[in-house]
């Protein structure tokens, strides 16, 4: 990568590309300060690989994984990768705000007087340049007491706050071009152009992950995309199911996905909810409240009277807390009046029963596999009873199968009125049915017969089929579906299938104002 080209590049606000230069031209401390996703690794880096340094190493320790020990343990290495100090090295601390307080002892020990205790054994490193990130305001959790003062004052001897991305609106028709261009010639894409639609959206979006959301967007907008241009319809890659914020925005902004989908109930299949409007509405409050409170949270010491500053940090924050807390209930309101249609229920309940067993599976090296209907419809008979079927003939096939063997599901829907006269009178006159293939290999012995057992006399159909599965058989039957039992001993394998009625009705639900 070539740093010199990426520090002139839209990537970079321009109003700290003089601050990075400034930094990479001397060894002095850097606090790199700015919200998630707005590039502040890519900084260190710069400063790291455009300076005198850049033939030496770039090390990241993570703060947000480390406990005590592992701090250590990191130090501990960085001594020994760094020869003692002999060989410079640049340490990127990347969150440094969520180190704990004996780390940050450690750590200032270390940046004011350069030595290193490990093992009772005090070791002097030189040659160490840091550089810190944070997307926390550390001066604050500095005056709160979470964070050492001193630490932060050595820290943060230059200091460089990288803005977000909705305060550089006009910047970002070039950013995503640039991103678009660059990653082109890495991943072999054709695309090379962004239409103006596309660009008047990304300008009027208010980009709360930043950089990093729009590399996402762009990105695979453009893999996604038929042409050579980025359009509008390829924005659409699959957002109806992963519920971003930025889908719902798409949605805002009427962009028509590229092929047409059901959405809702209303029948209004190409206007905007107006759930999704008011939802995005308060992300549209919400977000620039955050960012009010935490440029308070910086002014607050700028204010030269200290009964003022107290006073107007005091009112201001209370007015913030309280209009989020109308937009939460707002929010939580617009959720329990929204009804979400059910769906994939079958597949969902069977993959839970599946995770349950899954150390059952693991231990007997017992191999999985599954073949679903996409957009299976939904059965009449109720999750937990299908909860309780599917644990059931697991219990049993994980019980019959031999290690190293499989287990197969299959699933598929069938109509009614394909059937045979014969299986139309079975199905009751149901809509269609549901089927569940349930095969794996093995098979459990038959004991002796029951009646021979208890001198109670068993219909001889009644035997061919397990006494673990007979209660299953009932609860298939009251729900008006069907159970079959095969075993094949040559193979030797065994074969369940079941049937279900389709549910008639769209089946809706309300989500929880928690979730």
């Amino acid at each position: 990568m070539n740093y010199q080209e990426l520090l002139q590049s839209p990537i970079i606000p321009p109003q700290i590309v003089a601050l990075t230069q400034k930094a990479s031209s001397n060894m002095v401390p850097v606090l790199i300060q700015g919200e998630q996703g707005t590039g502040k690794e890519l900084i260190a880096k710069l400063i790291h690989y455009t300076g005198d340094w850049k033939s030496y190493r770039f090390l990241k320790m993570d703060c947000r994984i480390m406990t005590k020990d592992t701090f250590q343990a990191s130090l501990s290495e960085l001594l020994k990768e760094t020869e003692g100090g002999e060989t410079p090295a640049t340490v990127y601390l990347k969150e440094v705000g969520y180190l704990g307080k004996e780390s940050q002892l450690k750590l200032l020990e270390l940046i004011e007087d350069g030595v290193l205790q490990t093992n009772g054994e005090k070791k002097v490193i030189k040659n160490i340049r840091f550089i810190s990130s944070s997307s926390e305001d550390l001066k604050e959790k500095a005056a709160q007491g979470k964070f050492l003062e001193d630490l932060y004052y050595q820290l943060s001897t230059l200091s460089i706050f990288v803005p977000p991305l909705r305060d550089r609106t006009d910047e970002i028709p070039k950013i995503a071009q640039y991103i678009l261009e660059e990653y082109s010639k890495r991943m072999r894409l054709k695309k090379v152009a962004i239409s103006n639609d596309v660009l008047s959206l990304l300008e009027s979006y208010w980009w709360p992950g930043n950089l990093r959301e729009l590399e996402h967007v762009v990105i695979r907008g453009a893999v996604y995309s038929d042409g050579e241009t980025l359009k509008e319809k390829d924005l659409f890659f699959r957002q109806e199911e992963e519920r971003t914020s930025f889908s719902s925005f798409l949605k805002k902004s009427d962009v028509k996905p590229p092929l047409p989908k059901e959405r809702g109930f209303s029948g209004e299949e190409d206007t905007p909810s107006l759930s999704a409007f008011l939802i995005e509405l308060v992300h549209r409050i919400k977000n620039p409240l955050v960012s009010i409170k935490a440029f308070t949270q910086l002014l607050r010491e700028k204010f030269n009277d200290p009964e003022f500053r107290n006073q107007y940090y005091r009112v201001v924050t209370e007015d913030i807390d309280r209009i989020d807390s109308l937009l939460n209930g707002f929010l939580n309101y617009i959720k329990i009046n929204t009804p979400i249609e059910k769906r994939n229920t079958v597949h969902g309940v069977l993959d839970d029963v599946l995770k349950r067993h899954d150390p059952q599976l693991k231990d007997k090296q017992i191999k999985v596999f599954k073949r679903y209907e996409e957009g299976l419809p939904e059965t009449i008979v109720h999750e937990e009873q299908l909860r309780y079927i599917f644990d059931s003939i697991l219990q049993y096939a994980i019980s019959s199968v031999p290690p190293n063997g499989s287990i197969g599901f299959l699933t598929k829907s069938s109509n009614t009125h394909k059937k045979t006269p014969v299986e139309r009178a079975l199905s009751n006159g149901e809509k269609g049915q549901i089927e569940i293939v349930v095969v794996f290999t093995g098979y459990k012995r038959e004991g002796e017969p029951l009646r021979n057992v208890l001198g109670i006399p068993v219909p001889p159909q009644e035997e061919k089929i397990e006494l673990e599965l007979r209660l299953l058989k009932e609860i298939i039957q009251k729900n008006r579906g069907m159970m079959k039992f095969e075993v094949d001993e040559k193979k030797p394998r065994t074969l369940i299938s079941l049937s279900f009625p389709i549910e008639r009705r769209k089946v809706i639900y309300y989500p929880s104002a928690e979730s």
